[in-house]
């Protein structure tokens, strides 16, 4: 576990017949928990600080943030197709999104971090250290998940493809102990839970780097689309709710 991931298993997401179809289960693993999440939440009006199975779906965050790092590749860098890819995506999410939280949705978070990316290039693993700025971070107020933590995750992933697991293992540390300090700034909050699942998430991680043809039927499907469902799943979960509230408005009771 101290050297990193070889080139031939962190390159198998090329092409249909060499993608690494572990990575992809685990994608979809991360898009289930959301969808989970998006269902308690907006569908039957659960808070994370009251619900187990809201609290366990914080793994997905983190899960989702750590593979995009690990297939950021510096070459890849002026190739705009992602990133414009995600600002149609974040644009299609908070029409639904921003008029009922008032917050802009993660995907806004994950757009300035590629952002980053490009500007910040090899340089990009340390930028985990940016969670230190979280008590300063201006957009707080105004992203749903904080950009100095969703910046530090896809960090994450970033530095455990270049340097391997020893160095990603320390730094998950580190990120893991922020829960300490943010729980401290913000005693009610909901931040510091995402911290506790970077660690998990990077060994999962790691792992499915190691045995790239392992998958989980249906999950994989689903990694390998994961902007394209995750809006769909949200127009899904927000037609539901309209249906739900029309027939509530009826008097029609379940």
């Amino acid at each position: 576990m101290n050297s990193p991931p070889s080139r031939t298993k962190n390159d198998r997401q090329t092409t249909d017949s060499t993608r690494n179809r572990a990575l992809d289960s685990l994608r979809g693993l991360a898009i289930g928990l959301m969808m989970v999440d998006h269902l308690a939440g907006i569908l039957f009006g659960l808070t994370i600080r009251d619900s187990p199975v809201r609290s366990a779906t914080r793994l997905a965050m983190p899960l989702f943030c750590v593979l995009m790092g690990y297939f950021l590749r510096d070459d890849r860098r002026n190739d705009w197709k992602r990133p414009a890819q995600i600002l149609a995506a974040c644009v299609a999410v908070n029409c639904l999104f921003y008029p009922l939280y008032g917050s802009v949705e993660i995907l806004g978070s994950l757009l300035l971090t590629y952002l980053v990316f490009v500007i910040s290039g090899r340089c990009f693993p340390f930028c985990v250290l940016a969670i230190a700025f979280y008590p300063i971070d201006p957009l707080r107020a105004w992203l749903d998940y904080p950009p100095t933590i969703v910046l530090s995750f896809v960090a994450q992933g970033a530095l455990l493809r270049r340097f391997g697991m020893t160095a990603a293992g320390l730094s998950g540390v580190w990120l893991a102990l922020a829960a300490v300090w943010i729980d401290r700034l913000e005693p009610n909050g909901v931040n510091q839970r995402l911290c506790l699942f970077i660690l998990p998430a990077t060994l999962l991680v790691y792992f499915g780097s190691q045995f790239p043809a392992k998958r989980v039927p249906g999950f994989d499907w689903l990694g390998r689309y994961p902007l394209e469902v995750y809006v769909g799943q949200y127009y899904a979960i927000f037609i539901l709710l309209w249906v739900w509230e029309a027939l509530h408005e009826t008097g029609f009771e379940f």
